[in-house]
């Protein structure tokens, strides 16, 4: 052991700080396992399984934290991957709140009861209940899981840890399954939300055939973790690709919801919502705009809210005041990218908006193709179809 991780561990015992405490511990754990000491760097893990942070009751000292009382820790030191040397994790602090996802009722529903669970979870634990702490986000990207797991740290008012998977995942043999316990080891005593996104990467289906060995390892040390998380940490993972996991993982949340494509009523909302933020004049037909963003999932609602307002604000072109047919003309502009066969897709939102009341004329305007080759794109699309 090095002389000196000893002397900072046995100064941060006498300062009385548990942070710098435990920085100095884990720094002398990662030197020990650097070294190849990886059976003394486990038992001085093991050793150290503090009871520092507990669901006391309230005036037994402490601070209180959704139910918890944390014992005058402080936000954790992100460990770091050993080889290169990325931290794995970030601490996000979020604004968002839950109103501010636009959701399903019955999803919000969901959420809310989790969050009830967590600011009431003295209550259940001096019942012997757990609060639901394990929560699984799926869907397609751009969908808000992201932003979801955000307005949940909000509302509980906790620190994120991100796991950050550019500095989790190893190229070297073993080194995954032990990034994945520092992450757990960093976060166990302290009352945060540790976040995984991309969650299939370390959580795929152990039969798979494509997979070496190693993944098998990963998901094995991740089941191990997911069944001794302390009740004060709050999980959520994300995924595109649910259909990857591995059945065991399923098991280990308490609940999983499906975040899908922005419906009818939730385009409405946030193309208004959006534009409002931006604090200029509109006159804007949303209910139309809804109608013609079919298909398109919340980030790509967000990015045509603000191509619109850039053009509105700066350029040779800008205007004082947003009219549906600037958002369409934006939108007709923005549509090919989404698709490899960019006419294609031009002109189903053609059709939609020739469908939804708006005239020839009105789309020639917008688009400065004349109307009568637009009325040929258009039929032969139906004689196609």
């Amino acid at each position: 052991m090095k002389a000196n991780l000893i002397i900072k561990i046995v100064e941060a015992h006498c300062s009385g700080s548990e942070t710098h405490f435990e920085s100095a511990l884990f720094e002398l754990i990662q030197d020990e396992e650097r070294k190849g000491n990886v059976p003394l760097a486990s038992s001085l893990r093991t050793a150290y399984q503090p009871g520092n942070i507990q669901a006391v009751k309230p005036g037994e000292g402490g601070t209180s934290a959704g139910g918890f009382v944390q014992q005058g820790l402080q936000t954790p030191v992100a460990p770091k991957d050993k080889d290169s040397m990325l931290d794995l994790y970030d601490i996000v602090h979020s604004d968002l709140r839950l109103d501010d996802v636009v959701l399903p009722q019955k999803q919000k529903d969901v959420l809310s009861q989790i969050i009830d669970e967590q600011k009431h979870s003295d209550q259940l634990l001096a019942k012997g209940i757990f609060p639901a702490n394990r929560l699984l986000l799926c869907g397609p990207p751009g969908c808000g899981k992201t932003m979801t797991a955000l307005a949940v740290a909000t509302e509980l008012g906790l620190p994120m840890a991100y796991v950050r998977l550019d500095g989790l995942v190893s190229s070297y043999l073993g080194q995954t399954s032990t990034n994945l316990r520092k992450v757990f080891d960093s976060v166990r005593n302290r009352r945060m939300i540790l976040f995984l996104d991309e969650f299939d990467a370390i959580a795929k289906k152990r039969d798979d055939a494509h997979e070496l060995g190693e993944l098998k390892r990963v998901v094995t040390t991740l089941l191990q973790n997911f069944d001794t998380i302390p009740p004060h940490v709050f999980l959520i993972a994300a995924t595109n690709h649910e259909h990857l996991l591995d059945p065991a993982i399923w098991r280990r949340f308490n609940t999983a919801i499906s975040l899908g494509l922005p419906e009818l009523e939730q385009r409405a909302v946030l193309l208004g919502r959006w534009l409002h933020d931006y604090n200029i004049e509109r006159n804007l037909d949303c209910s139309l705009l809804a109608k013609v963003t079919e298909g398109m999932n919340c980030a790509q609602i967000k990015e045509l809210v603000v191509a619109t307002a850039k053009r509105a604000l700066i350029g040779k072109d800008a205007f004082a005041e947003v009219r549906t047919l600037d958002v369409i003309a934006v939108l007709l502009q923005q549509m090919s990218m989404y698709s490899q066969d960019s006419m294609e897709v031009f002109t189903t939102v053609l059709r939609r908006l020739k469908d939804n009341g708006v005239a020839l004329r009105t789309l020639e305007e917008i688009t400065g193709i004349p109307k009568s080759t637009l009325s040929y794109r258009l039929k032969k699309e139906v004689i196609n179809g």
